[in-house]
């Protein structure tokens, strides 16, 4: 808790705000009732609640608890109004899921859902209760492309963003986006695998194909789909929040997705642990599992964390970049030198490292032309006189 009091910016006092949460998440039924009965969820905590994205889950145990009386009228009005707002939007895309899983059935796809898609509708008591701004499905490689037929028979768009195009995002299991056709659908990602990105690709042995054995089918939105083991589950948010967001979104809202999976669905520790290590992920999971445990008060990760600590230098290094405070605070370190610092940081073992920081200079010729379309000399000179300037 040391680093809570020196990081948080927030106005509601930081210790009040970790005991919050941790009672949200709690196990006990109790928990909640009791932390209101001792503390106030004020307007300060309720803005901070808000901006981490947590005002609706909030609001829905405040209700179905039958504390409201607990809060005043004007803050239950402000997590009331998160509630409605984001009931609608969940209320769309549970339709928007139930159609596209649809079309995709009845051509013979059933995709695996991961992150939000899967998460709103296992482990939160609501799907209104996790807000989610895309819907995730993993597909094989045969399934994506009758998958892109389909979303486009019933009006969906793909688009790519210049940096990442089709090539590029096939080479590290990146998605592949498709906007909605009208107001009321969103965005869906199309991925081929879940451990997506230059990082993980480069650095580690996390694969998804090593997942497919383990995976479960269940009901979402009215229809079959299929999801990973609880332990896969776990290490794809802990590696997302911490490689692919670097703990810059979606904060402590994805520790508490951690803590929900965990006692939703029971995980292994042990095996969790033994897993990450071999994949060579012992760094980042141990980074976002020490975060669980002290904000969300995570103790049954102990287990792992004993098992994937880094140490003590590389540890208080690790804690420079993120720490709670940081995330309390919603601080934001995607752009500028200290992202790739701390990515570099992260890696398991320092041969890693160095390869890592060798390729952003010099990719390999399959890179170069997955990402500008050709190869050869000219094109690695462009690309490593931006990479100097800091320009990727």
């Amino acid at each position: 808790m040391t680093h809570i009091a020196q990081h948080t910016g927030s106005a509601a006092a930081p210790q009040a705000i970790v005991s919050f949460v941790q009672a949200l998440v709690s196990s006990r039924p109790q928990a909640l009732s009791e932390w209101l009965a001792t503390h106030r969820l004020d307007a300060a905590l309720a803005a901070w609640l808000h901006g981490q994205g947590m005002a609706p889950f909030v609001f829905y145990r405040l209700r179905q608890d039958q504390l409201q009386a607990a809060v005043s009228s004007a803050v239950l009005a402000q997590l009331q109004h998160a509630y409605y707002l984001a009931a609608s939007r969940a209320a769309l895309r549970a339709r928007e899921l139930t159609t596209v899983l649809q079309a995709l059935a009845a051509h013979g796809v059933v995709p695996v859902l991961f992150k939000g898609a899967v998460l709103a509708h296992t482990v939160y008591p609501n799907y209104a209760c996790r807000p989610m701004s895309d819907l995730d499905l993993w597909l094989s490689d045969a399934e994506i492309e009758v998958a892109i037929h389909v979303l486009a028979q019933i009006g969906y768009v793909q688009r790519f963003k210049p940096a990442r195009p089709a090539a590029l995002q096939a080479l590290h299991e990146g998605e592949f986006k498709f906007y909605g056709p009208t107001p009321d659908t969103g965005l869906i990602e199309l991925h081929r695998g879940v451990f997506a990105g230059q990082w993980l690709h480069r650095t580690t042995r996390a694969r998804s194909s090593e997942t497919c054995e383990r995976l479960a089918p269940v009901v979402i939105a009215g229809q079959p789909a299929k999801m990973l083991s609880p332990e896969d589950a776990l290490l794809q948010l802990a590696l997302h929040l911490a490689v692919n967001h670097q703990f810059s979104y979606p904060w402590v809202r994805g520790l508490v997705d951690i803590a929900l999976l965990a006692r939703q669905q029971p995980v292994d520790w042990v095996l969790a642990a033994e897993r990450a290590r071999a994949w060579r992920v012992a760094t980042p999971t141990w980074l976002a599992l020490d975060l669980a445990l002290s904000i969300v008060g995570l103790s049954e990760a102990r287990p792992a964390l004993a098992r994937l600590a880094p140490s003590p230098l590389r540890r208080w290094v690790l804690h420079l970049f993120v720490n709670p405070g940081t995330l309390l605070q919603r601080r934001n370190i995607t752009t500028g030198p200290l992202r790739f610092l701390f990515l570099l940081a992260m890696v398991d073992r320092p041969l890693d490292a160095g390869r890592l920081l060798g390729r952003a200079v010099w990719p390999e010729e399959a890179w170069l032309a997955a990402r500008y379309g050709t190869g050869g000399l000219r094109v690695r000179a462009r690309h490593t006189f931006n990479a100097m300037r800091g320009r990727l």
